[in-house]
């Protein structure tokens, strides 16, 4: 009311707050006095949603196409790289990947989006092509530097998938895991490695 119905100032005031700006760091002290957070002492955990969740990917392999605007593209299509906005979305037969991950039917209005958590998921994540793709395009991304050792490699992705440092486990994980050769499989030593980092909670859930 002071600001003139300003919605503009009203958000700016609101994630400009302290509150907005929390992570979701856990304290112990808090937990015991307020277990459920009603007083928003943290920042409560959250998956992405499908679309923002698809984006990312494509965006971190390199391959999100950007454009703005036109028609819609049915997200099947092996070189649709657009942003998932833009997906088609039939009322009659929803894309298999919208109806994995929680997306409405849009045959009915919805006041919000269920957030499940099933099996089928993750086998999507580790076995279907599309997440294939991703961690293909991935690699190729990582490579396209001057020649790095494998150290820095993932060094690389830590930061480009997490916007952090990886700590000295990680890195010795990755290393160590990227230095065993293994029988010719559908994916390298280091496509197996991006899938992994791919398929990672942190990549998948806002802190």
């Amino acid at each position: 009311m002071y600001n003139g119905w300003s919605l503009k100032k009203l958000h700016r005031l609101i994630v400009q707050s302290s509150t907005w700006q929390q992570s979701s760091e856990f304290h112990g002290e808090a937990y015991e006095a307020d277990p459920e957070n009603r007083l928003l002492w943290r920042m409560n955990r959250r998956r992405l949603e499908i679309e923002p969740w698809r984006d990312g990917l494509l965006s971190v392999s390199g391959e999100l196409d950007v454009k703005f605007g036109g028609p819609s593209i049915d997200l099947n299509k092996g070189d649709n790289r657009r942003r998932t906005l833009y997906g088609f979305v039939s009322r009659h037969r929803l894309d298999e990947l919208l109806r994995l991950f929680d997306f409405p039917d849009p045959s009915i209005t919805s006041a919000s989006r269920a957030v499940t958590t099933v099996p089928l998921q993750q086998l999507f994540v580790l076995n279907s092509e599309f997440m294939a793709q991703r961690a293909r395009a991935l690699v190729r991304r990582l490579n396209a530097k001057d020649v790095m050792a494998d150290e820095e490699k993932v060094r690389q992705a830590y930061m480009l998938l997490f916007g952090r440092a990886a700590d000295d486990q990680e890195l010795a994980t990755g290393v160590a895991f990227l230095s065993v050769e293994s029988a010719k499989e559908k994916l390298s030593r280091w496509e197996q490695y991006a899938l992994a980092l791919l398929s990672a909670n942190e990549f998948l859930y806002v802190d």
